[in-house]
């Protein structure tokens, strides 16, 4: 959150964010972006209410927004819980689609390779009775007698 985010959060202005940020000892602590913006998390916010029990402010404002912040945080997660799962069935649906699509061809190329083993088997069984027949016309007692 920006310290106009955690401000409004909280209760308290944003000066007064800033200020716990340059508490000494114990200051708030924060989280700096990829474009070199300051953010604030609430793990860091908890460890300050922590680090600082004299501190009323932010011990009743962070009660207060911790409140606010479960609460929103479970209806979030909820939606973000329903979201997760339609994008894991829609995965599941494609992945299944992919599965069976892929179990066709497997079964195609099965037949089509199939056929063509029989085709094979069967020239090659007239193979073997043209020589068998050309073998018993060789071995004939007629032929032997020439």
């Amino acid at each position: 959150m920006t310290a106009s985010e955690l401000a409004q959060t909280l209760g308290v202005a944003p000066s007064t964010v800033w200020n716990w940020t340059t508490r000494e000892p114990n200051p708030l602590k924060t989280v700096l972006t990829a474009d070199g913006h300051k953010r604030f998390t609430w793990i860091q916010l908890e460890e300050f209410r922590r680090a600082n029990p004299g501190l009323r402010a932010v011990n009743r404002s962070v009660r207060h927004a911790d409140r606010q912040h479960q609460a929103s945080s479970a209806t979030a997660a909820a939606g973000l819980q329903v979201e997760e799962l339609k994008s894991i069935a829609r995965d599941l649906r494609n992945a299944t689609n992919e599965s069976v699509q892929t179990a066709l061809e497997a079964a195609r190329l099965a037949e089509e390779t199939a056929r063509s083993h029989r085709v094979q088997l069967e020239n090659f069984a007239r193979l073997l009775a043209s020589y068998d027949a050309a073998l018993s016309n060789i071995t004939a007692s007629s032929s032997l007698n020439d």
